[in-house]
């Protein structure tokens, strides 16, 4: 497992992803809309943390996406990894 954190982050990532996907597709399906239900929160790249030095600028924003089918859809990935990604 020491050496294999980088493919449980790229799971996990594809995770999100395929989530993010599965979230915009049922948001106009009555039945599924409940999957692309959740919240955003973090810096907004509107207006972002900065960090202003003499000759440097530097800007941070970073946003977070949270809905029910990516929680689910890194759950599941999380399981394939310790399914497939252990040797």
């Amino acid at each position: 497992m020491r050496g294999r954190k980088w493919l449980l982050a790229l799971f996990l990532m594809a995770g999100a992803v395929i989530g993010l996907l599965i979230g915009e597709l049922t948001r106009s399906v009555p039945f599924l809309q409940w999957l692309s239900f959740g919240r955003n929160f973090g810096l907004s790249p509107d207006n972002p943390l900065v960090l202003e030095l003499v000759v440097l600028r530097l800007k941070f924003g970073l946003t977070i996406q949270l809905s029910v089918s990516v929680i689910l859809c890194m759950g599941a990935a999380g399981l394939l990894y310790r399914r497939f990604g252990k040797k």
